[in-house]
């Protein structure tokens, strides 16, 4: 993949991505539930450094596109529209996601549209609750809950 001349490959994690896997989404401050990385995609620049990394990752019924992150100094370079590909290639609808209201705009332009809570997955539902309140109190940010439906 070519992003602005820059050589990037995304490539599926191995075991021994584990722990970045883990310290980058810990250091990034994203949600750190359901962290296998059997899950993930990993994006890399020739040299092997992670340049950003996505999952879906599965849980009581539902399938959630999580964990997206792009090196600060590559963003805006389409990496994360080519990591959300990625990742949903190898996925049936539908596919949901929760995230900052403020990034509504960036999942749409991937296909994914906002959905009333009450619409989400039950277990999502309940997770997608506590993430609000989380954010709200901490950022006084309002988290929303997507959906692909391919």
């Amino acid at each position: 993949m070519m992003s602005d001349g820059l050589e990037l490959r995304i490539r599926p994690a191995t075991a021994a991505d584990e722990r970045m896997i883990k310290a980058t989404i810990k250091r990034a401050g994203l949600d750190r539930t359901g962290l296998n990385w059997r899950n993930f995609q990993v994006a890399e620049d020739k040299a092997g450094v992670m340049a950003g990394l996505c999952q879906v990752r599965r849980y009581r019924g539902v399938r959630e596109l999580g964990s997206l992150y792009v090196r600060p100094d590559l963003r805006g370079r389409g990496l994360g529209g080519a990591l959300i590909n990625v990742c949903l290639a190898a996925e049936q609808p539908p596919v949901h996601l929760e995230c900052i209201e403020d990034r509504q705009s960036f999942y749409e332009a991937h296909d994914f549209q906002r959905i009333p809570l009450w619409e989400a997955p039950p277990a999502l539902r309940i997770k997608s609750m506590i993430g609000t309140t989380g954010a709200w109190l901490l950022y006084r940010k309002r988290v929303i809950v997507m959906v692909w439906l391919g």
